[in-house]
């Protein structure tokens, strides 16, 4: 069986669940056709200063290994430096583990060029490992803050190198790839797009008694829930009823500014996070998922809701026009709040026009584990027989 070193720059930990909690998701899916063997390096500023621990999970053909390392207490700019060695030291040390207990792997797998593909550009040129990335990062992005413009011009450069060395660049979109390819470094892609758990998204019958619109985020300036609630005031202000479930955080100052609009409990609730089957549940008790971020990749959360069968309202920004459409959605200009109170207003005024069953058809069909995992499978198999 193929054996695949996925190497993670974003992942879940025993201190932060959701980080990379869809790489961990890709790597389940990718696990029906290979053996997959993920190596996390992750830093546990609970540990005392020079600690290192290592996690290692087995689940059927998926093999985790954690390596957490403390903080130093050196000051920030230096401990930066530290951080950055201390993690290519750490990654060195794993692969040999992994090496030892496993065996030599067949491909590398990048998820987020950095700073995990360090460790693939060494063992390509020590191995002769091809490798391919996968890029989320809406960092790319120039309105992104931060965005990559802003990074040191050698953090730059080793970026560069390692999405022109990569055997071949798989963003999660065809907008992020085009962005890459003309902005930053010209790169050959090909696109696949994140993954689904269809087990526990998926369409459901029945319709809430009250249409309420959810919003599952962590609720920070990229995704402008202050726009949100203002359009949330105007549509409630020209008497129409509804309920809007904000779930992902409990920040205090979001919830002072819903509580002066009087909108807070009586039209608007705020819930800190919540685990993936609960976010689940939640969607299959909402009529429509409600985005109005100032710049994204594509949000998972988006094919999540389509699994479901809910249509979209959502910013036009990144590669959400690429699966957004008449048919499952409505999609407005970034921070034109008067556009979002109208596309508001017509989701709940023309809702019965959305075949929500045939929403879910269709993007659980695109976006469950078996069809993504055998496309990445492919192209493995593409980049090892051209060798």
């Amino acid at each position: 069986m193929m054996h695949v070193l996925w190497l993670v720059s974003w992942y879940p930990g025993r201190r932060d669940p959701f980080t990379g909690d869809f790489i961990e998701r890709h790597a389940k899916a990718v696990s029906r056709y290979a053996l997959v063997t993920v190596l996390a390096v992750l830093k546990d500023e609970f540990l005392p200063a020079g600690k290192v621990e290592i996690e290692k999970t087995t689940e059927d053909n998926l093999t985790v290994y954690r390596v957490y390392y403390g903080k130093s207490k050196m000051p920030s700019v230096v401990e930066s430096i530290f951080s950055a060695k201390k993690y290519f030291s750490l990654q060195q040390q794993l692969f040999k583990l992994i090496k030892k207990e496993t065996g030599m792997p067949d491909i590398v797998h990048v998820q987020v060029a950095m700073k995990a593909g360090l460790l693939a550009l060494f063992l390509q040129k020590k191995y002769r490992l091809p490798y391919v990335v996968t890029e989320h990062w809406t960092g790319y992005y120039a309105q992104s803050k931060p965005s990559v413009n802003d990074l040191s011009f050698v953090y730059k450069w080793i970026n560069k190198r390692v999405l022109k060395k990569a055997a071949l660049f798989l963003p999660v979109t065809k907008d992020l790839g085009e962005t890459v390819h003309k902005n930053f470094v010209p790169v050959q892609y090909v696109t696949i797009p994140n993954v689904v758990n269809t087990d526990l998204f998926y369409y459901q019958c029945a319709l809430p008694p009250v249409f309420r619109f959810i919003h599952p985020s962590i609720m920070n300036y990229q995704k402008n829930p202050g726009g949100i609630l203002q359009a949330c005031l105007q549509l409630k202000n020209k008497g129409y009823h509804f309920k809007l479930l904000m779930v992902g955080s409990d920040d205090k100052e979001l919830m002072r500014i819903a509580g002066e609009m009087n909108l807070l409990n009586s039209t608007v609730c705020i819930k800190p996070a919540i685990d993936y089957a609960g976010v689940a549940n939640e969607m299959k008790q909402s009529s429509a998922l409600l985005l109005f971020s100032r710049f994204e990749n594509l949000p998972c959360v988006i094919l999540e809701a389509l699994c479901c069968g809910l249509p979209v309202i959502s910013s036009r920004v990144g590669g959400i026009a690429e699966v957004i459409d008449e048919t499952n959605g409505i999609l407005v200009e970034n921070e034109n709040v008067p556009q979002l109170v109208d596309a508001m207003q017509q989701m709940m005024d023309q809702y019965a026009i959305y075949n929500k069953m045939a929403i879910a058809e269709k993007a659980s069909g695109q976006f469950n584990y078996a069809a993504v995992g055998g496309q990445y499978f492919s192209i493995y198999q593409h980049v090892l027989n051209l060798l």
